[in-house]
C-alpha cells in the first residue's frame, strides 16, 4: 500500500516538473530573444545594463529548465522502478 502511494507521488512530481521545465525553457527562449534584441540596439548606458540583465536571465531560466527536466526524468525512472516492484 505504501509503495502505491510513493508511485503515485513520483508520477505527479514527474508531471509537474515536466510542465515547469517546459515553461522555464520558454522563459529562457524569450530572454534570449530580448538579449539578442538589445545586442542589435545602439550602445548606451541603459542598453549596456539591460544587455547584462537579460544575459543573466537567459542563463538562469535555461539552467532552471534543465534542472526541472532532469528532476522529471529521475521521477519517471523512480516511478517505473516502483511500478516494477509493486507487481
Amino acid at each position: 500500500m505504501a509503495t502505491g502511494s510513493i508511485s503515485d507521488l513520483l508520477w505527479i512530481v514527474a508531471l509537474i516538473a515536466g510542465w515547469l521545465a517546459i515553461s522555464c525553457l520558454v522563459g529562457g527562449w524569450y530572454a534570449g530573444a530580448k538579449f539578442r534584441t538589445f545586442l542589435k540596439a545602439p550602445l548606451s548606458e541603459e542598453v549596456k545594463h539591460l544587455t547584462h540583465v537579460w544575459e543573466k536571465r537567459v542563463n538562469r531560466w535555461t539552467a532552471l529548465g534543465l534542472l526541472t527536466a532532469g528532476l522529471s526524468i529521475l521521477c519517471i525512472i523512480g516511478w517505473l522502478v516502483s511500478e516494477r516492484f509493486v507487481q
